[in-house]
């Protein structure tokens, strides 16, 4: 999505002039505590007050339009870039109330922002769109990522729903 669609690239702060420990435990700290903050904030409040009021997958819904233009603030307002965090956003909700609980969405969240300011965020504003350069080996690799990883993942979250569903009821049952 990214190369078919002009998107103003991040700018890479100077961290030549630091020492690679500094560098590292800077990335490691930022990717933690926004991923602290935005799970327990989002997930672990938010989206629970909203499910006292709504259906999962509303709550879900709400929590996820609300953040993801949050994230435009630093990543600039352009349709996939809120399309982009509003899909994670929507990931990491239905994991935490499939779950009931953060720390899965936690996880994913910081290595999820470890692996951008890591590989993506350094090679941001090098982005070549398909329209310029042609649909290349990496292009059409990608493709095919997005395609079978996001069937995998619509099947992972299907056998965690039914497993969640029959341990609700088994405990359900274990009440009466």
């Amino acid at each position: 999505m990214f190369r078919t669609v002009r998107i103003p690239g991040n700018a890479v702060p100077e961290f030549s002039k630091y020492p690679v420990i500094t560098v590292v435990s800077i990335v490691a700290m930022a990717s933690l505590v926004s991923s602290v903050a935005e799970e327990a904030g989002f997930r672990g409040y938010f989206q629970v007050a909203l499910e006292t009021r709504f259906r999962a997958p509303v709550a879900i819904f709400i929590q996820a339009l609300l953040i993801a233009p949050a994230h435009s603030l630093t990543q600039g307002f352009v349709w996939p870039i809120v399309l982009f965090y509003f899909l994670v956003d929507t990931m990491l909700g239905t994991s935490a109330n499939l779950t009931r609980s953060i720390v899965p969405g936690l996880i994913v969240h910081t290595l999820g922002l470890l692996t951008f300011f890591g590989f993506i965020w350094p090679e941001d504003r090098r982005r070549v769109l398909v329209w310029d350069s042609g649909a290349d080996q990496w292009f059409w690799i990608h493709v095919v990522q997005a395609i079978v990883l996001g069937g995998l993942a619509i099947s992972a979250y299907m056998r965690l729903a039914k497993f969640a569903k029959s341990s609700r009821m088994g405990a359900s049952n274990q009440l009466t």
